[in-house]
């Protein structure tokens, strides 16, 4: 199944993706506009962009052979790609030629070389509290020095083995300095200039069983919306300064979210078809009815407010009025479909067998 493809395994590399005739036949995942230009990103570290509605492809020079789960742009040059590993790439020139931003790795052995001294300075420091300690303090800040071991301990053993961080799911930019990535296992970092420094967020989330998290968008005006595993959601109204939980109205996974600027809906769907409308950015939801019950991956609202969604066994979802109604098709050919974008007349759909371009007929 296409969501098994951004299973949690991948091993680094720091190659150049190949260029390869086929690329447009490999498994894409998420597919953004540049502007006027389509971007995809996917399998081996490919990306793509199409300034033809998707007539003909190139292949962008990207620095990885890692798969890249999301791509968004702010505007037509400037655009940021995550994948596995942890890895950001950011492009200036609307997704021609990229470079790593954020090295997923790297970061996760520099924290954990910072959890380690961490971890000795509260040994340090526990140990001479218990130097002048009286009885009745002593039992507590044993059990702290007891504590502190073991986080060097397990410092030792994380500094001893192969560096593992979390893959990313998703990647969303407010703006050209304030973005988030969210991935597996709680993960959710932010930036404020313009990817340069990266920060751990996730603990700004009530989220303290970890779910994956797999889809983020908003509004481009400080409203930011996250959701995943175990239908958790989350958003925030201060640009992502704070983030509030928001309630479960179905316990099965998200995979994806879009947001439709000109009716102001959040639309969120997921695992078995579920698919709900919000017009007070996430506070309500009401069911949107429609003929199929196959688990949506993601889709877009494109410029001209057109939504699109991709789903299993070849299913894609239409909507010309705000997400209100949806008309159901599916390809022949029954591959899934990760995603797809309403662009002058065509669709275009990516996922199993690459980019499909379709004439759309209302």
């Amino acid at each position: 199944m296409l969501l098994a493809a951004v299973a949690l395994a991948a091993t680094a590399t720091p190659d150049l993706a190949p260029i390869m005739p086929l690329a447009s036949r490999s498994l894409l995942l998420d597919i953004t506009q540049a502007g006027e230009r389509l971007v995809v990103a996917g399998e081996r570290g490919h990306i793509l962009y199409s300034d033809d509605n998707g007539a003909q492809w190139r292949q962008a020079a990207v620095p990885t052979t890692q798969m890249l789960t999301g791509v968004y742009f702010v505007d037509d040059r400037r655009g940021w790609a995550a994948g596995h590993d942890g890895l950001v790439l950011a492009s200036e020139d609307g997704g021609a030629t990229w470079r790593i931003q954020r090295d997923g790795l790297a970061a996760q052995h520099q924290r954990n070389l910072e959890l380690r001294e961490e971890a000795l300075d509260s040994i340090q420091s526990l140990q001479s509290a218990l130097d002048n300690a009286t009885d009745d303090q002593r039992e507590d800040l044993q059990i702290a020095l007891e504590d502190a071991r073991f986080d060097l301990e397990d410092a030792d053993i994380a500094l001893s083995e192969p560096v593992f961080t979390s893959p990313l799911m998703g990647i969303w930019f407010q703006d050209a300095n304030h973005g988030w990535a969210i991935g597996a296992f709680g993960t959710l970092i932010t930036t404020r200039d313009g990817g340069r420094h990266w920060t751990d967020a996730a603990g700004a989330l009530e989220n303290p069983d970890e779910f994956h998290l797999n889809t983020i968008t908003g509004d481009g005006k400080g409203r930011v919306f996250i959701a995943g595993e175990g239908g958790v959601m989350f958003r925030s109204l201060d640009r992502g300064e704070s983030w509030q939980a928001l309630p479960t109205i179905y316990e099965g996974s998200w995979f994806g979210a879009v947001y439709h600027a000109r009716s102001d809906a959040l639309l969120v769907f997921g695992l078995r078809g579920h698919l709900y409308r919000s017009t007070d950015f996430g506070a309500t939801w009401s069911p949107v009815e429609h003929d199929s019950q196959v688990s949506l991956a993601g889709g877009t609202a494109s410029t001209t407010g057109d939504i699109v969604l991709g789903g299993a066994v070849g299913t894609y979802l239409t909507s010309y009025d705000g997400g209100l109604n949806f008309t159901r098709k599916a390809l022949r050919d029954r591959l899934s479909l990760a995603s797809g974008l309403h662009l002058n007349e065509r669709l275009i759909l990516i996922g199993q067998g690459g980019v499909k371009v379709l004439p759309e007929g209302r």
